[in-house]
């Protein structure tokens, strides 16, 4: 199951952030401005993430074998009838939404079913290598995308990308094959929690109105949301919205960087390989105790800063690898920071809505980022503005995480300071 769900991360997923390998492309043949080319991607990534939580609630309601094969149906559907596009905004309905849904379908598919057959520390290196297998296909897509555009140009390529996903039907079968066990898996798990809180406490649950959708999702949101969550949620979200927008548009930013269509697609590797190594870095170190979680990610947003500053300032070819290998430091350990930190910021109840919620506003935002940067791009005839803005949104993103990290250890002062105070009761009420 766990090298399926790798696979089908490998091919589908990985599309998304290897998209800019169209960019050039895109420009040549539609013939349109920056900003509406980058919108293409920026509609995907931003529908792939923001329709995440859609996912879980799915999943939750139809079963994972159902949501996994609307997935296998929905993506080459999507690649497959770009052949026939004449207009980029056709390729915005294709690719950019009924795709988009597709892969996120997927995704989510493949990272709830290594959630619930594997737990403990196995379960959090799987999710980072799991996390990682679209940062990998980023090694190999620009070199293929390239190779089959070159033999049939752009709508052939989309026609054969629609055939090659159309592999992802194995996916299904096996969670079609093993629906009792994946439900066996997620009602033990269930009961264990119960089992927990009953020992420990007796839970005061939250009233549920039937039917009224809006009620309880405001009530989710009050028991959920905390001054750490929300810190991480804007966080993670500007921090990966602005590496997203850079990477639409990665080759072109090579092409006005004066560097050959070949120099820009070893780039586009580069940046894959910091963004994988990133990726895996948090689940290997969450195997050591006393490793904060919080560190990484302000580390890989300073390290995203001052990337994009080398990108801006720097002149030679070897500053622009090594800024473009920085970018690709602050995107993994984000991306992949973001589950471990979500398990420490929220209740363990409320942690699908808070994954859901966090991949959501990080969707909306990328989807943002591609006009915005194309328009800047158009307006001032040059990618030096749209730099130093990626720059400034991941030293805003690092300020975000070091207040979460304070709050965090204040909120954890206060609770042993509480648990103290309720031993020591306990104590003189057991001697009297």
């Amino acid at each position: 199951m766990f090298v399926f769900c790798f696979l089908n991360n490998f091919m589908v997923f990985g599309i998304v952030f290897a998209f800019g390998a169209f960019f050039v492309e895109l420009l040549d043949k539609f013939q349109k401005d920056r900003a509406t080319t980058a919108t293409l991607q920026s509609l995907l990534v931003g529908v792939t993430l923001s329709f995440g939580v859609v996912s879980g609630a799915l999943i939750s309601k139809l079963g994972l074998p159902w949501v996994t094969l609307l997935s296998c149906i929905l993506v080459p559907l999507g690649f497959g009838v770009s052949f026939f596009a004449t207009r980029i905004e056709h390729l915005y309905i294709s690719i950019g939404i009924v795709s988009g849904v597709g892969i996120s379908m997927g995704h989510i598919s493949a990272v709830v079913i290594v959630g619930r057959i594997f737990t403990g520390k196995k379960r959090v290196l799987l999710l980072a290598v799991l996390n990682a297998s679209s940062s990998l296909s980023g090694l190999v897509y620009p070199y293929f995308i390239n190779w089959l555009m070159t033999l049939f140009e752009l709508s052939g390529t989309f026609l054969i990308l629609g055939a090659v996903y159309s592999n992802t039907f194995p996916l299904f079968i096996l969670c079609w094959m093993n629906r009792s066990t994946l439900k066996d898996f997620e009602l033990s798990s269930r009961n264990s929690k119960i089992k927990t809180n009953t020992k420990n406490e007796a839970p005061s649950p939250t009233i549920r109105h039937k039917g009224n959708f809006i009620i309880n999702g405001v009530q989710t949101l009050r028991e959920m949301v905390n001054t750490t969550y929300l810190l991480l949620l804007f966080a993670c979200a500007i921090s990966a919205a602005g590496i997203n927008g850079y990477t639409g548009m990665i080759l072109d930013i090579c092409r006005w960087k004066g560097f050959s269509k070949s120099r820009g697609l070893f780039t586009f590797v580069i940046f894959n390989i910091a963004n994988v190594v990133s990726r895996l870095l948090p689940g290997v170190l969450k195997q050591k105790r006393g490793f904060n979680s919080f560190i990484y990610p302000i580390i890989s947003t300073i390290s995203g800063c001052v990337g994009q500053l080398l990108l801006y300032k720097g002149q030679s070819y070897i500053l622009y690898v090594l800024g473009t290998c920085l970018s690709g430091v602050a995107i993994g350990g984000v991306v992949s920071a973001q589950f471990i930190l979500v398990l420490k910021a929220v209740p363990r109840e409320f942690i699908p809505v808070g994954s859901g919620l966090l991949f959501t506003m990080s969707g909306v935002l990328s989807s943002t980022t591609g006009p915005i940067f194309g328009s800047l791009r158009d307006n001032f005839g040059t990618y030096g503005s749209v730099l130093l803005t990626v720059s400034v949104v991941e030293a805003i993103a690092a300020i975000f995480f070091v207040l979460a990290l304070v709050y965090r250890r204040i909120d954890n002062a206060k609770k042993q300071s509480e648990d103290t105070t309720e031993n020591s009761i306990e104590i003189i009420v057991t001697h009297l």
